[in-house]
């Protein structure tokens, strides 16, 4: 399954291809951070950067695949979720610091 960081963006409508309501997406998620929680979530991701998502074929932000286990638009919230919660646990580092 592909998973490209459109179906992620906060600033995206579903139309430009955000598939996780506007709540539960990321700002400018990055195809190293999808790549990240998917391995959390064991789904062996494999990123090929330099795709572009069809959408906005001028953007070469990359794509990651993954196994699919489950339905694309569970995977993909757990996915945003996951980044958050990176994002969340690296800010109050960078606080404690």
């Amino acid at each position: 399954m592909v998973i490209w960081p459109a179906y992620l963006t906060a600033g995206r409508t579903e139309g430009e291809g955000r598939i996780v309501p506007r709540r539960e997406a990321v700002k400018s998620p990055r195809v190293e951070e999808i790549e990240a929680v998917a391995k959390e979530l064991n789904l062996e991701p494999e990123v090929e950067r330099g795709k572009a998502y069809p959408k906005t074929h001028w953007d070469n932000s990359g794509r990651v695949l993954v196994n699919k286990i489950g339905r694309k638009g569970a995977i993909v919230k757990q996915i945003a979720a996951g980044i958050k919660e990176i994002r969340a646990k690296s800010k109050s580092a960078k606080k404690k610091e």
